[in-house]
């Protein structure tokens, strides 16, 4: 209750400076409240006009005029919210009202999003902390003042909040939202829930609690209506209940708490309830213990109160049964034993003899020629050629108890003596079948073998020839040659000859050797050859010389302009003024025109669904420009508002159409502008070989475009220099509220070449026809000289050029007259 007091004089306080039915509060005035630890949260966000601002902060400085200021009374805080928390001031920061006051005239709003539920994770995790002044059991109180829906879900955060301790009053102005304003506040809510229409409206919601919150003692004064006890607090009361009883629900009336009813006992076995306690106690044949709670059972064994002769046997809580010791069984009076005799009652297990040894004992033993087994109730009989008590050299026959004879292994036969044996050799007693060879293989057994050159048949006696060439055992590369059983030699096919290793062969290569009338290609097969010509020539009806051919009007050589010959080949030529391309067929103004070009667009809320269709027409403008394909400037594009989503990457369309059909075709986003964030998405993904960006060993131009039209909510620094270091030529294309700032520390040096603004989006075509994008970035920035044809030096420069190629081709033809020289001996020779 001490709490609930102290916080209802703060809300007395806090309110009470606004009536004006009443004189002022003075120094002398304040309320003296238990202490108190207080949290204003403010919404310092875009929307919040600098006017409105000043009302807020002497809202805050009219409410701690009132209040017992000091870090054993009232400690106070100051939190201001937007897209980002700040703290102004902590709990333990300031003792005193005046440097309070000064604090608060110092703040300096952060004029971004509205991110309420942010702020109130801030408010549990850094400012009601004991490193940052939290006082443990004081009540924690947060005011939060907002004018606008949260940007972001405040329901489970409050919650988190409302269940730590927190006490959260909801203050909305204007524009607030009482949904939001509602699942922040403490319940109930027509207490922690207030909305005014505008800022200087702000003081009206305290009149509400002046008279409620520091009036009379309504337990003296009314008729209360508490059955027990009643307990005033300022402007209300609470009724509560003596001890043993609790309040029902109508809060005034009480009944007894019955502990026992309602399991809170700690009984073993019986609860005896009054209001508010109990007594234990104990079931028949049990006993209550010293600790007045648990139960023992009554044990008339051990007490002695049985009569039993032998053993008495505990059966339950004061019950019991008499019993035996082993040997004996209980008479028919259930108290007294007898000795029982198991061998005389035929109650053994014993295999063959019972031998009885005491009451209840007996011993098993077995009849002659058996002796008893380890279990010591069966027998077994004395097996002499187990224990190896017999003298047979090789095999004992057990032929009863104590009894055996000797026999022989197989391929053994019992001697003369009963117990010894002898092998039997049955090659050397000609008792065998074998047709060629008969090999002893150990006693009584044999194996049939062929001599050299002949293989053993499947009946394992007789013999066949081996012809190694039938059954492919050899190792001939082409032919085997049967030379008799188990002999072989080798042979090659027509066009091959025997290699000294006498199995492989090789072919005979007739171009290789020289042996052949070929003008220019001799296409070689095992012992023939065929002729043939080089890349631009034919070959001749005589099957062996060749023709030039006319390479330009024979293949389609797909040169845009000019297809010139060469021996055997052709190259592409430009008009002047342009230069071949990297395809060695089209033609353009220089080689590097080609870009991988990534366009960020700003789809936030503020852009409007007519304005994101000219921003999607100035795309289309920029695509207009460009030498879009494959091989040429890929496009991609990105939207952006509080996320990022990629539209198309740079390798998903290869023509100007197909982009501009896309863009048509985008959906608009409609939230937040986060452009830092949208930076990083391109820098990280965009500009991978994975969407499309071609390796960066290729030099291929990396340009980036960002179109905005208001502030970024998040921060752009970190990635806008990060894309420039990775070698991105960035440009930023702002409009209506865009930042010039932001603009320029995004675009890259020159800055002025690389940054554009218009008021009005439907002025951004012009920016689109001012945009160069498709240009010689090396050629622009001064790495490749463009030479004047016409200059002395570099005609010189032409002149040596042609010379060193004609020298090539003098080289080259010098060479084609030695080889057909070559060539003419040969057919001389052959002649």
């Amino acid at each position: 209750m001490g709490n609930i007091t102290a916080f209802s004089c703060f809300i007395f306080l806090t309110f009470a400076v606004f009536t004006t039915a009443r004189p002022k509060s003075g120094p002398d005035q304040k309320c003296k409240s238990g202490p108190v630890d207080l949290v204003f949260l403010i919404d310092s966000s875009r929307s919040v006009r600098p006017h409105e601002f000043e009302t807020m902060r002497k809202f805050m400085i009219d409410i701690l005029n009132t209040l017992d200021i000091g870090l054993d009374t009232t400690r106070v805080g100051v939190v201001q919210y937007s897209s980002k928390v700040r703290s102004e001031f902590f709990l333990k920061t300031h003792s005193k009202l005046e440097s309070m006051v000064k604090a608060i005239n110092e703040i300096v709003p952060l004029a971004q999003g509205t991110m309420t539920g942010l702020a109130i994770r801030y408010l549990m995790n850094e400012a009601f902390t004991p490193g940052q002044g939290d006082r443990p059991k004081v009540p924690n109180v947060a005011v939060i003042v907002t004018d606008g829906r949260p940007q972001d879900r405040v329901a489970e955060v409050a919650a988190e909040a409302r269940e730590k301790g927190i006490e959260i009053y909801a203050v909305g102005v204007a524009r607030a939202d009482m949904t939001s304003l509602r699942a922040m506040a403490s319940p109930p809510f027509e207490d922690h829930v207030f909305l005014v229409e505008r800022f200087d409206l702000i003081h009206q919601f305290g009149l509400q609690f002046q008279d409620k919150l520091c009036g009379i003692d309504l337990c003296l004064e009314s008729d209360h209506g508490c059955e027990h006890i009643c307990e005033s607090s300022p402007g209300s009361y609470t009724c509560d209940c003596l001890p043993g009883y609790r309040l029902n629900t109508d809060g005034k009336t009480c009944s007894a708490i019955d502990l026992c009813a309602e399991g809170k006992h700690d009984c073993q076995q019986i609860c005896t309830s009054s209001p508010g306690s109990f007594t234990c106690d104990c079931n028949q044949g049990y006993h209550l213990n010293n600790d007045k709670k648990t139960c023992s059972p009554i044990d008339l064994c051990a007490e002695g109160k049985h009569g039993c002769e032998q053993v008495c046997v505990y059966s339950g809580p004061g019950i019991f049964t008499c019993d035996c010791n082993e040997g004996y069984r209980l008479n028919g009076d259930k108290k007294t034993c007898s000795p029982v005799d198991l061998c005389a009652e035929g109650k053994h297990d014993c295999q063959q003899v019972c031998v009885y040894s005491g009451p209840g004992i007996f011993t098993c033993d077995c009849n002659d020629g058996y002796r008893l087994n380890e279990d010591e109730k069966t027998c077994s009989p004395i097996d002499l050629c187990a224990e190896g008590k017999h003298g047979c050299e090789q095999v004992c026959i057990y032929s009863g108890p104590g009894s055996f004879t000797c026999d022989c292994n197989e391929g053994y036969r019992l001697n003369g003596d009963k117990k010894t044996c002898s092998p039997i050799d049955l090659c050397a007693e000609g008792k065998h079948g074998c047709e060629q060879v008969c090999i002893y293989s150990g006693p009584g057994s044999f194996t049939c073998d062929c001599n050299e050159g002949y293989r053993l048949n499947g009946d394992k006696k007789t013999c066949s020839p081996i012809d190694l060439c039938a059954e492919g055992k050899h190792d001939c590369e082409q032919v085997c040659v049967n030379m008799g059983p188990g002999i072989f030699t080798c042979d090659c096919n027509k066009g091959y000859r025997l290699n000294e290793d006498e199995k492989s062969c090789s072919a005979i290569d007739l171009c290789a050797e020289g042996k052949h009338d070929c003008e220019q290609l001799c296409i070689s097969a095992p012992g023939v050859f065929t002729c043939d010509c080089n890349k631009g020539f034919k070959l001749n009806k005589d099957k062996r010389t060749c023709t030039n051919m006319d390479m330009c009007n024979t293949v389609k050589h797909g040169c845009e302009y000019q297809c010139v010959n060469t021996p055997g080949s052709f190259y592409c030529v430009c008009p002047e003024g342009q230069l071949l391309q990297e395809d060695g067929k089209t033609c353009g103004t220089c080689k590097s025109a080609n870009i991988d070009l990534v366009l960020l667009i700003d789809g936030s809320k503020s852009v409007r669904p007519q304005n994101f269709e000219l921003v999607k027409k100035f795309v289309n403008q920029v695509v207009d420009s460009l030498d879009v394909s494959a091989h040429g400037t890929r496009v991609g594009l990105v939207q952006y508002s509080s996320r990022v989503r990629t539209e198309f990457p740079l390798n998903m369309y290869h023509t100007a159409a197909d982009i501009k059909n896309a863009v048509m075709k985008v959906d608009y986003m409609e939230k937040g502008t986060m452009t830092g964030l949208a930076l990083k998405h391109m820098l990280e993904n965009s500009f991978s070989e994975a969407e499309g960006a071609r390796p960066a060993s290729r030099n291929i131009p990396r340009v980036g475009l960002v179109f905005t039209d208001g502030r970024s909510q998040d921060d752009i620094s970190e990635y806008a220099k990060k894309a420039k270091e990775a070698g991105i030529t960035m440009y930023a294309v702002g409009v209506g509220k865009a930042v010039e700032d932001e603009l320029r520390e995004i675009a890259s040096d020159p800055v002025d070449k690389h940054f554009y603004y218009t008021t009005d989006f439907t002025a951004i075509n012009t920016i689109a026809e001012n945009l160069k994008l498709n240009i010689c970035p090396a050629e622009s920035q001064g790495e490749v000289e463009v030479k004047d044809p016409c200059a002395c030096e570099n005609m010189v420069e032409f002149q040596q050029g042609t010379i060193n190629t004609l020298d090539l081709l003098t080289e080259k033809l010098a060479a084609m007259a030695s080889r057909l020289e070559q060539l003419e001996n040969q057919l001389l020779s052959r002649k």
